[in-house]
């Protein structure tokens, strides 16, 4: 499985009710046959080189998440507990063919953090639920709310700094991530398989 950045040349891997999706681009309802998506997708790429990341398995696509700097994303300044910090990236949406994959979602958010600290950047903020609602289903990203599943970004090490009504404002702050090497399944197979040696 191999993590790809999301810009013009790959947004193919997004899911199909993405590639169209406008509603953190714009405060108001937008009309069909509109290129606010594509200025949008330009504007992130020009500035860091990708709009989020995709996790891909062979030619499987597993998900994607996407990411903006906050300044980009005019509906963001409306929601409650925002709007987002200014020198922070913001975590917009996740998408997952198997939305109950936990382990997916955390990979996928590890592999855009990663990416966004290498490129510099500072800080990530998600907007979240206060609390997950009782039997809201196990996964990240919350599609039906748009927000994201607090106990997930908790895990991630978000934490809060605001909250109105039933929304909080979470915040990661990339400078005390510390980014590690991958290695492959094969080199965890013969590190953990290795015994000490007699000198």
């Amino acid at each position: 499985m191999r993590a790809v950045d999301l810009n013009a040349a790959t947004r193919d891997l997004l899911a199909p009710v993405c590639r169209s999706c406008t509603w953190w681009q714009t405060g108001v309802r937008v009309r069909e046959g509109s290129d606010v998506r594509a200025q949008w997708e330009s504007a992130v790429e020009r500035e860091a080189g990708m709009f989020g990341r995709a996790l891909v398995d062979g030619e499987r696509v597993v998900g994607s998440m996407q990411a903006a700097p906050a300044a980009l994303l005019p509906r963001a300044r409306r929601l409650p507990a925002g709007p987002p910090s200014s020198d922070a990236w913001l975590l917009t949406c996740a998408y997952l063919l198997d939305e109950e994959s936990l382990d997916q979602f955390e990979r996928l958010l590890l592999e855009l953090e990663a990416a966004l600290k290498q490129r510099r950047v500072g800080a990530l903020e998600a907007f979240a639920l206060r609390r997950a609602p009782a039997g809201a289903p196990r996964c990240g990203y919350l599609r039906r709310q748009n927000l994201f599943h607090p106990e997930a970004l908790e895990r991630g090490g978000f934490r809060v700094v605001s909250a109105s009504g039933a929304v909080a404002r979470y915040r990661l702050d990339l400078t005390a991530v510390v980014v590690a090497a991958q290695y492959s399944r094969a080199q965890k197979r013969v590190e953990r398989g290795t015994a000490a040696q007699p000198v």
